[in-house]
C-alpha cells in the first residue's frame, strides 16, 4: 500500500538519492537530476515532494512540453485502474517524454484517486493546468477534487483562477464564494465546538444574547455575541439566521473578509434566492477589495519612489475594478429591473474606465426619480471621458437645474461644468459656475484660486 511520505521518512538509501538529486538541481544539471529522481520515485512512489521536483526538472529539459502527441491519447482511463499501484510508477515513462501530457496526468490522477492519495491526485491536475493555455476544464476538476476532500481554501483558489480566464463563469463565481465561506469557518474553528446548549449557563442568558441589537454594540459585546453564535453554529451549521448574524457581527467589526465569507454562505443556505443577502455579499466583497487597496497605498506612501510597488498597485487597482464590475454585473443579471443596481453597475464600469459600457446602465438608472441626478452626474463624467464635451455639459447642466439644494452633489456638478467650459475655452461660463461655489464654500477644491485669479 502506497502512502505519502516526507523527506524525513525516506529510508537511508533513498535519502542519499534525494541528496544527490538536490545537488544536481543546484548545479542546473537537470537531465542528471531526472535520472536520479526517476529511480527514487520507483523506490519510493509516495514521496510526493520528490515527484514534484522531478516534474519541474522534466519541464526544464523538455522544451516542447505540452505540445507532444501523447502515446496514451487513445487509451481509456478505465483500462489503467485495474492496477493503480503499478500505474503510478509506469506512467512516469510517458511523463518524462511530456511532463504536461493531459492524458498521462489524467491517468495519474485516476490512479492516485483509486489509492486514496488526494495530494498526488491534485498534483496531477495542477500539472495539467500549468501546461495548458486555458485550463478552465481541469481547474473545475481540481476545484471539485478539493471540495470532495474538504480542502475549501484550495478549492476557492482554483475557482479564482478560473475567473481569471472567464469572469462570467457563474459556477466559479458561486463556488469561490461558497468555498471561501467554508474555509473561513474551518479556519475560525466554527465546526469544532460542541453542543452550545450544554455550555450555556441558563436559557435567559441565551435569549438575552439572541435578542441583542445588531448595531451599536461595543467591542466586548460583539465578541460575546460572536462567541455565543459560534456555539449555535457548531450545533447547526445550516441555520440561516445564525449564519447571517455571524456575518453581521463581522461586518460591524469591519472584518470584511469573514463578513464576505459568511454572507456568501448565507446566500447559499437561502437557496441562492435571497437577493438582499447577495447584495450584502457583494458589498462586503467590494469593501474587502477597497481595504486591500488602502493597505497597498499605505505601504507605497512609506516609499513613494518605489517604481515596482507603484506598478503593482496600478495593476491591483485594475484587478479590483474588474472584480467590482463582475460583482455588479452579477447583481444586475439576477435582478435587471432594479434601478439602484443599474446605477451601481454604471458606477463600477465608470471606475473601471469602461465608459461606453457604463452609459446604457446609467441611462436605465436615470429613469428612477430618486437616482436621476446621481445617474446624470456619472453620465456626464462618461461623456467627458469620451471627449464628448458638449453632451457632457448638457447632461450636467440638466442635472444642476434639477438639484435645488447647494449640497456636495450640486457643488460637484457646478465644478465639473466649470471645468468642462474651461476645456472648451469658454472662460466666462466657467467662472460663472466657479463663483456659485465660491460664494458658499471658499475651501472647495481649487475654486478660490480659480475665481480670484480671474480678478488678478
Amino acid at each position: 500500500m502506497i502512502t505519502i511520505i516526507s523527506e524525513r521518512e525516506l529510508p537511508a538509501a533513498e535519502a542519499a538519492l534525494w541528496v544527490k538529486a538536490q545537488q544536481a538541481v543546484e548545479a542546473d544539471n537537470y537531465k542528471y537530476a531526472v535520472s536520479i529522481l526517476r529511480t527514487l520515485i520507483k523506490r519510493a512512489p509516495g514521496f510526493l515532494n520528490g515527484r514534484k521536483v522531478l516534474r519541474a526538472c522534466e519541464v526544464k529539459v523538455t522544451p516542447d512540453a505540452g505540445r507532444k502527441t501523447s502515446l496514451f491519447a487513445g487509451v481509456r482511463l478505465t483500462t489503467t485502474r485495474k492496477d493503480p499501484t503499478t500505474t503510478i510508477t509506469t506512467i512516469e515513462d510517458e511523463l518524462e517524454k511530456d511532463p504536461y501530457s493531459v492524458a498521462a496526468n489524467e491517468i495519474l490522477f485516476a490512479a492516485a484517486t483509486d489509492l486514496n492519495l488526494p495530494d498526488l491526485a491534485a498534483f496531477a491536475l495542477e500539472t495539467i493546468c500549468q501546461g495548458q493555455p486555458n485550463p478552465k476544464k481541469h481547474l473545475h476538476l481540481l476545484a471539485n477534487h478539493y471540495i470532495k476532500n474538504e480542502q475549501f481554501a484550495e478549492a476557492a483558489e482554483a475557482y479564482r483562477r478560473i475567473l481569471k480566464f472567464d469572469r462570467t463563469d457563474s459556477v466559479a463565481m458561486r463556488g469561490e464564494k461558497d468555498c471561501a465561506a467554508r474555509a473561513s469557518m474551518r479556519q475560525g474553528n466554527w465546526e469544532g465546538a460542541g453542543d452550545f446548549r450544554t455550555k450555556m449557563k441558563n436559557q435567559n442568558a441565551t435569549a438575552e444574547l439572541e435578542s441583542a441589537d445588531k448595531v451599536g454594540l461595543t467591542q466586548a459585546e460583539m465578541e460575546a455575541r460572536l462567541a455565543q453564535l459560534s456555539e449555535e453554529y457548531a450545533a447547526d451549521n445550516t441555520n440561516l439566521q445564525v449564519v447571517k448574524s455571524i456575518a453581521s457581527i463581522y461586518e460591524q467589526m469591519e472584518d470584511f473578509a469573514n463578513a464576505y465569507s459568511f454572507y456568501a454562505y448565507a446566500f447559499q443556505l437561502s437557496g441562492n434566492s435571497d437577493f438582499s443577502i447577495n447584495d450584502k455579499t457583494m458589498e462586503m466583497h467590494e469593501k474587502l477589495l477597497q481595504a486591500e487597496l488602502a493597505h497597498y497605498e499605505q505601504v507605497l506612501a512609506a516609499d513613494p519612489n518605489n517604481a515596482e510597488a507603484q506598478a503593482a498597485l496600478a495593476q491591483r487597482r485594475q484587478e479590483v475594478a474588474a472584480a467590482v464590475v463582475a460583482d455588479a454585473k452579477a447583481r444586475v443579471d439576477a435582478n435587471p429591473t432594479d434601478a439602484n443596481l443599474q446605477l451601481k453597475y454604471g458606477q463600477a464600469l465608470y471606475d473601471a474606465e469602461q465608459y461606453s459600457e457604463a452609459i446604457p446602465a446609467l441611462q436605465r438608472a436615470r429613469s428612477n426619480p430618486n437616482l436621476r441626478i446621481k445617474s446624470m452626474l456619472i453620465l456626464g463624467k462618461c461623456y467627458a471621458a469620451k471627449n464628448m464635451i458638449d453632451m457632457a455639459i448638457r447632461q450636467l447642466e440638466d442635472a444642476n437645474a434639477e438639484q435645488v439644494t447647494m449640497d456636495e452633489t450640486k457643488k460637484e456638478l457646478l465644478y465639473l461644468i466649470g471645468d468642462l467650459y474651461t476645456q472648451a475655452g469658454n472662460t466666462e461660463k466657467a467662472l460663472e459656475n466657479f463663483k456659485s461655489i465660491y460664494e458658499v464654500d471658499y475651501g472647495y477644491r481649487d475654486v478660490a484660486q480659480r475665481v480670484e485669479s480671474a480678478y488678478s
